[in-house]
């Protein structure tokens, strides 16, 4: 993983709620791909401290990232379904929540480190927005789907 000063990595999931205003939740199904890494946005884009309740948490997995953050009600479902994380949505249900999934994601600009995801699903659960994205080895919507459910178990 490419050091980034924006994020902290931790060690595991205790020491990433210390860091967050939320428990985050953890999925118990993977499709078999194991925890990478728990890196939470810390320093914003002028490099000032994120107040707990502004951070977001990005589990990466080997064929995945499950991003979660707390932006609030009204923001979770305004970043799930107002806007766009791939060219055509399709809605889905996560553990009975309305979300939103795309087969490819949105093309990124040529600079972006981390280049197109292949599949993304997308929901909110009342304060909370979550989102997982496939790697490059193009995990597809049902797998994360599953995923996506398996955070409810």
């Amino acid at each position: 993983m490419v050091e980034n000063p924006h994020f902290a990595t931790v060690e595991d999931w205790a020491a990433a709620e210390g860091l967050l205003g939320f428990t985050p939740l953890r999925p118990s199904e993977t499709a078999g791909y194991v925890l990478d890494a728990l890196r939470i946005h810390v320093m914003d884009h002028r490099m000032r401290e994120l107040p707990r309740g502004q951070r977001t948490l990005e589990a990466h997995y080997v064929g995945f990232v499950f991003t979660q953050s707390r932006p609030g009600e009204a923001e979770a479902r305004r970043l799930a379904f107002d806007l766009a994380y791939g060219a055509a949505a399709r809605q889905a249900t996560v553990a009975g929540r309305e979300g939103r999934t795309y087969e490819e994601g949105l093309v990124p600009e040529p600079d972006d480190p981390d280049g197109q995801m292949p599949a993304v699903v997308v929901w909110p659960d009342g304060d909370l927005f979550l989102l997982i994205a496939s790697g490059t080895d193009g995990v597809d919507v049902p797998a994360l789907l599953k995923i996506a459910e398996s955070v409810y178990r």
